[in-house]
């Protein structure tokens, strides 16, 4: 699994455990209490709030402001259910429920990732309306290719005038 994952956690012994299993799977990991900060392109947090009190979401909202696009998995106990609640409201993306098995942990962390790749494939609204203005334009002036092929979601459709001659 090539990904980058981030441990928030108040037990340095379950986030270096946690940090091995990991990094046995092919994920980079970076630890919440490091010096160094985790790459700008993490794709998964894990944010342990198993001894977190209500004001345990705190966390979750500021890894969500600098990370607006990770997914976030709570790890939490079976009787903490307002804080999941609230946890899940401020932007989680999935629970996993101490104990949990190594199974159970690898298949949340592949569908987050999935999650993550679908996302990043996705245009804003504004990119794609962005996208439809331009090609009416190209429509508009016969070009109807390179109309069709912004449309169909080419990354760089080819406008006559760009292609070079032999």
């Amino acid at each position: 699994m090539q990904a980058t994952a981030l441990i928030v956690s108040s037990d340095a012994g379950f986030a270096e455990t946690m940090k091995v299993l990991l990094q046995g799977w092919g994920i980079t990991v970076a630890l919440s209490g490091e010096s160094t900060p985790p790459p700008p392109k993490t794709e998964i947090v894990l944010l342990d709030i198993r001894m977190a009190s209500n004001e345990g979401v705190h966390p979750l909202l500021a890894i969500r402001e600098k990370m607006p696009a990770a997914e976030i998995i709570l790890i939490n106990r079976p009787d903490n259910i307002p804080l999941s609640i609230a946890g899940m409201q401020a932007g989680a993306a999935d629970e996993l429920i101490a104990p949990f098995d190594t199974s159970t942990l690898k298949n949340t962390i592949s569908a987050a990732l999935r999650r993550w790749k679908k996302q990043q494939g996705k245009k804003s609204l504004l990119q794609r309306f962005g996208n439809a203005m331009a090609a009416a334009t190209f429509a508009q002036a016969g070009e109807f290719d390179t109309a069709i092929a912004m449309l169909d979601g080419e990354e760089e459709a080819s406008h006559p005038s760009d292609r070079k001659n032999p």
